[in-house]
């Protein structure tokens, strides 16, 4: 065996399996068609290298490949490779050659990119161009991944590497790990550093949530989502109240629960809008009732008051509600609208009644046709209608905006017609 090892190197299995020792990632055991692959997380992405055979069936040449999906909500596109090789391709992709204004770098390598000025500043990186340098051979490249058959998210791109034959060279495995991290650093968050950089959390807030599964998880997107919540709490700038808000209903019930904390924690006015309506979400989350964890938020930013008045509504006691004139009517109406399709809704049905909230008719005629009325709830909710209904066609008092006000008769002290539009008398004989 040390003869054989002397003589042609170490097996690719012991060296891919020492590199995922060295950057903290995970060996995956191949099987007869399964090859043996490495992953490993940098910052929010899964890289994952493996190898992978093309051919036709004669002859068939073995690549080894590194990808990383990542967010691309900006469809930033680009491919690099030595000069000599592959020459066209991405003229195909639509892409144009550029030069990134390092001449040797220029002349050593084609690249090619739908955003020139972009694409430069990524190569204004000494770290990119020296890590894309020492690789032998090279094909880097954004695939896009649009279509029917596609399994990435919208928005979701993927970073991908590819050489000839199976790279065991330990150094040049490495060095394309940190040239991949890198990278991705530049074109998801500008190269700058996440902690205290609000704009960058909030894309992280909003990229994709979800699972990409190929023979091992390729892309998960709700822990990074869900940090990014955490961190923007932590922040505390209000500039980052409408993309928590925008997650409030997410499919991810952690992720729900990590914005209202947030929004609780940013104590700023604006973050109680988007949270009143959440009063009547009957959803579960972390084992927990969702509205729960709404109501202390709103506590916390002095609506005290309202979370008691919706809450007594939600108990069947109207009387709070009908004295309510604060300025978030539309927000409870919405949280009683939601209540509908809960345990409480034959009570938000009444509420939405006795407030004559004739703006919640849709949304009672929507669930009362999916309800019928054969239940309580049913029963309610129809009874809801019928008073809204008969409110909704009662005659209503014409307002000052409804009348024109050349229609209206003037008094005689009004200024006269200008004598100059008057008809003239023709001439006296």
């Amino acid at each position: 065996m040390n003869f054989l090892k002397a003589l042609f190197g170490p097996r690719r299995r012991d060296v891919w399996r020492q590199l995922a020792g060295e950057v903290d990632g995970q060996f995956h055991e191949g099987g007869l068609f399964n090859p043996f692959a490495v992953q490993a997380r940098t910052g929010d992405w899964i890289l994952t290298l493996d190898t992978f055979t093309s051919g036709d069936g004669k002859t068939n040449q073995t690549f080894t490949r590194l990808r990383a999906p990542y967010f691309n909500p900006d469809g930033f596109r680009f491919e690099i490779y030595r000069a000599g090789l592959l020459s066209g391709l991405g003229k195909a992709m639509g892409l144009q050659d550029i030069e990134v204004g390092h001449p040797r770098f220029d002349r050593d390598f084609v690249i090619k990119g739908n955003a020139p000025r972009r694409l430069r500043r990524l190569f204004d990186n000494r770290k990119i161009r020296a890590g894309i340098q020492v690789q032998p051979k090279i094909h880097l490249s954004v695939k896009g991944h649009a279509g029917w058959f596609s399994r990435f998210p919208d928005g979701v791109d993927e970073l991908h590497f590819r050489a000839e034959r199976a790279i065991k060279d330990l150094a040049q495995l490495r060095a394309l790990f940190d040239l991949f991290g890198e990278i991705l650093r530049h074109v998801c968050h500008n190269g700058k550093a996440q902690p205290d950089d609000v704009p960058v959390h909030i894309r992280r807030l909003g990229s994709p949530g979800g699972q990409i599964m190929d023979k091992y998880v390729l892309w998960e997107g709700d822990r990074p989502r869900r940090d990014a919540a955490a961190k923007l709490g932590r922040l505390g700038d209000p500039a980052a109240i409408p993309a928590l808000a925008d997650v409030l209903w997410d499919d991810d019930a952690v992720l729900r629960l990590r914005a209202v904390e947030a929004l609780a924690a940013i104590r700023h006015p604006d973050a109680i809008g988007p949270l009143v309506p959440l009063l009547g979400d009957a959803r579960k989350a972390a084992g927990l009732r969702f509205r729960d964890g709404v109501a202390e938020a709103l506590r916390q930013l002095g609506e005290a008051e309202l979370v008691v008045t919706v809450g007594a509504a939600l108990g069947g006691d109207f009387g709070r509600l009908k004295a309510y004139d604060g300025g978030h009517r539309a927000g409870i109406v919405a949280a009683l609208g939601h209540a509908l399709g809960g345990s409480s809704g034959a009570h938000a049905a009444n509420a939405l009644a006795e407030i004559h909230a004739v703006e919640a008719l849709p949304r009672l005629r929507e669930v009362h046709r999916s309800a019928g009325t054969r239940d309580d709830l049913g029963q309610a909710i129809s009874a809801a209608i019928g008073k809204l209904e008969a409110r909704a066609a009662l005659p209503r008092a014409a307002s000052a905006a409804d009348v024109e006000v050349e229609t209206l008769p003037r008094s005689a002290q009004a200024p006269a017609p200008d004598p100059g539009t008057l008809p003239r008398s023709s001439p006296a004989p």
